[in-house]
């Protein structure tokens, strides 16, 4: 009787293990920070009038080639961005797409208004549990590259 009960604890805790590999972390860093400016060179989230208002952009995500309203209520930002304060003025910073669209390139559409938009094109890198942007094209201009400078450029408007 006690070698069986010892036979079955043992069985139990071989099947227990998982012989698959343990991935600890991961990192997501994809973080886009635009400052919008003016002529003049105006901040435009911090304009009363003609500026630029969080709650009036949209973000769409080129997805199979067509291009789908992104919105996640679950998250922290569900419309994919968010306005922070630096030093020198408020930023857009912008979530975009990890969906690729070809190759390792993925693209994003900011729609300011109905007849207004703008589309960013990133340079996706995944590496294991690794999601990084490594280039960023504005409207078909390359604005920034891999870890030259932080994330962040400004966009006159």
């Amino acid at each position: 009787m006690k070698k069986i009960l010892g036979f079955i604890i043992l069985m139990l805790l071989l099947n227990s293990c998982d012989k698959k590999a343990v991935i600890c972390c991961t990192n997501i860093d994809i973080g886009i920070s635009i400052k919008y400016i003016n002529e003049e060179g105006e901040n435009l989230f911090e304009l009363e009038m003609d500026g630029l208002n969080e709650s009036n952009i949209n973000i769409y995500h080129k997805i199979n080639y067509e291009w789908v309203k992104y919105f996640e209520g679950n998250l922290d930002y569900p419309k994919g961005i968010r306005i922070i304060e630096r030093e020198d003025g408020k930023y857009l910073v912008i979530f975009p797409s990890i969906v690729m669209v070809e190759n390792n390139y993925s693209e994003t559409k900011i729609e300011f208004s109905q007849t207004d938009y703008d589309i960013i094109k990133t340079e996706i890198d995944q590496n294991g549990s690794n999601t990084m942007v490594t280039k960023v094209w504005y409207n078909d201009q390359l604005k920034w590259e891999a870890y030259q400078t932080e994330r962040m450029f400004e966009i006159v408007k």
